[in-house]
């Protein structure tokens, strides 16, 4: 397939070209890591793949019409500004306890969804037919949800979203179209409530937000895990018990 009509497919099914959709996901990550990590501003760059710190500077002003420096101070006030005023979304959520744990490294056998980021109940009534599909006999384990994209900063076409498990011991056993993920060793932040589907923004803005910031820890990786005990099944009905992790030094 040439370039011409790798880009009118695209521009078809997605909307945006190729070259659009790879450039928003990248400056939503590159605000993502800025907003949430204590890197300077050389290593984000280095870390997205820029030339230069310049190029990044550059790229990141233009695109989110401060630079990257102001960017991060904005966000501080904003979220010290929220942490004063708001109250608790989720009943007893104020009082919700964080664990630090080290965890090894995971591999994961999941199916990608992208732009429903609010409808992820969506996601795992879907799921839960694949699974019944390719599960091994005799099955037992967590289901997890992951997540790269957080809806401030990632606009919401292009959230991506992977409900998975644990990857078995046998390679040959992976399902063809199942994607393979690898998160890797280290100490991780947990904290875990029972909410419906909608109220998870919630929790992420609380280890995000309200802990993180406290905690003298920085995140380490963009990725999120959200460990169910079951499918999370029509959790836009019922509230559902997870825990939600992400990665940090």
């Amino acid at each position: 397939m040439i370039r011409f009509h790798l880009t009118r497919l695209f521009l078809r099914d997605f909307k945006y070209t190729p070259r659009d959709y790879i450039h928003y996901k990248l400056m939503g990550r590159c605000a993502f890591m800025i907003a949430h990590t204590t890197q300077s501003m050389h290593s984000v760059a280095v870390d997205m793949e820029f030339s230069s710190q310049q190029a990044f500077t550059r790229a990141f002003t233009r695109y989110w019409g401060v630079s990257p420096q102001h960017f991060r101070q904005a966000h501080a006030y904003y979220i010290a500004k929220c942490d004063k005023s708001a109250g608790s979304p989720i009943p007893g959520l104020e009082n919700l306890g964080v664990k630090v744990q080290a965890t090894p490294e995971m591999h994961f056998w999941a199916a990608r969804y992208e732009g429903l980021s609010k409808q992820k109940h969506e996601c795992w009534n879907d799921f839960r037919h694949l699974f019944a599909q390719h599960a091994p006999e005799r099955w037992e384990g967590s289901f997890f949800g992951l997540t790269y994209d957080t809806p401030m900063f990632t606009p919401q076409p292009f959230v991506r979203y992977y409900c998975g498990v644990l990857a078995g011991p046998d390679a040959s056993k992976k399902p063809k179209e199942a994607f393979e993920i690898c998160l890797p060793a280290g100490r991780v932040a947990t904290v875990e409530a029972q909410c419906m589907a909608h109220d998870l923004l919630h929790l992420y803005d609380y280890l995000l937000d309200h802990w993180l910031p406290r905690s003298g820890y920085s995140l380490r990786a963009s990725c999120f895990a959200e460990n169910f005990s079951e499918i999370p099944v029509n959790w836009n009905e019922q509230p559902v018990h997870v825990k939600l992790a992400c990665w940090i030094h």
